[in-house]
């Protein structure tokens, strides 16, 4: 028994739950040559539960975060981040979103589950936002991303690990989505940017967003369309792919198919006007989506994710260069009415 003690050391550096300040959110910005990073805490003070916005500056983000563990009256654990803002000026510096990202994913204490958005506001004015209208609620901002079938499906979310493994992908690139701080709401969103290989390439908006999520395998489900003739809402949707090669060129047949409900409509206005002008419009969306992000090289639909069975790995590595300006696209859209 005396030999087995010096093995029973116990949980002696373990901090209680509520001995640990517990950051939820944290935006990261530059200046110059230093990183400013802000946190929103809950804070636990006896009966009471309030929160408080730390900021803190340094030539690096780990040196921050360490400068306000030092200085916290109580032991600061990282691991429940639920959302890190980005400013926009220091994504739109693609070396140093690369390097920012690999830390974030490097970290041992910053979850990669962690979603992450971008603002063109003052990183100190969405957090100040969240916490005067969340505080201790804060853990709710992650429900703004992900609100479940059929609300807001143009809203687009983005984990930490997915931005990463983007910065190495041949044949996709991804959306980041785009927030501002609200005046009646916690945030406003504005649409998305979308990001190649760590670089910001164009600023699409929500309606374009949620046409690119539908090749993401999402529903679009509770999408409201305000059409001349009519509004009309969701109840459903499905697309299917499917892919050839003609000549050694990259065709795609893509069949969408979206079952309405009419809210409202116009004077003697019949159902089979209102399904071809959404129609008319849903494939207008993506040519004009398509014919910009091939001249730029952007592969905002993942259409080379399709081609994995019919291309060599050594072939989809040269997919943007050898294929992806080749690509025909055959998009159709088949719209019926609820019943």
């Amino acid at each position: 028994m005396f030999l087995l003690l010096p093995f029973l050391g116990g949980c002696w550096d373990v901090k209680d739950i509520d001995k640990r300040l517990l950051p939820l959110v944290i935006g990261i910005a530059k200046e110059n040559e230093d990183y400013h990073v802000t946190l929103q805490i809950p804070i636990t003070q006896k009966e009471n539960e309030v929160s408080r916005i730390v900021t803190g500056k340094a030539d690096t983000v780990l040196k921050v975060l360490g400068e306000v563990r030092t200085n916290s009256e109580e032991a600061v654990d990282y691991s429940h981040i639920e959302l890190i803002v980005i400013q926009s000026n220091l994504a739109a510096d693609q070396a140093e979103l690369r390097e920012l990202i690999k830390f974030l994913m490097d970290s041992e204490e910053i979850p990669s589950r962690a979603l992450l958005t971008i603002t063109d506001d003052k990183i100190d004015k969405v957090l100040s936002n969240i916490n005067d209208k969340l505080g201790v609620n804060a853990t709710s901002i992650y429900n703004y991303f992900n609100k479940g079938a059929g609300w807001a499906p143009e809203i687009t979310s983005i984990h930490i690990w997915e931005v990463y493994r983007s910065l190495f992908s041949y044949t996709k690139d991804i959306t980041v989505p785009v927030v501002r701080a609200g005046n009646d709401t916690v945030l406003v969103y504005e649409g998305s940017m979308v990001l190649k290989n760590g670089e910001l390439m164009a600023r699409i908006n929500s309606d374009e967003s949620q046409l690119s999520k539908l090749f993401q395998n999402a529903n679009a489900k509770g999408k409201i369309e305000s059409l001349d003739l009519a509004s009309i809402m969701v109840v459903n949707s499905s697309l299917k792919n499917k892919v050839s090669l003609k000549n050694n060129k990259p065709v795609v047949a893509s069949h969408l198919k979206l079952k309405i409900d009419i809210l409202e409509r116009k004077k003697d206005v019949s159902n089979d006007q209102i399904m071809k002008e959404l129609t008319k419009l849903m494939e207008k969306r993506f040519y004009d989506m398509f014919e910009q992000a091939q001249a730029n090289g952007v592969e905002i639909f993942g259409f080379g994710q399709l081609f994995r069975d019919q291309l060599s790995y050594q072939e989809l590595r040269n997919w943007r260069e050898g294929f992806y300006p080749y690509l025909k696209v055959d998009f159709q859209v088949n719209v019926s009415v609820d019943s």
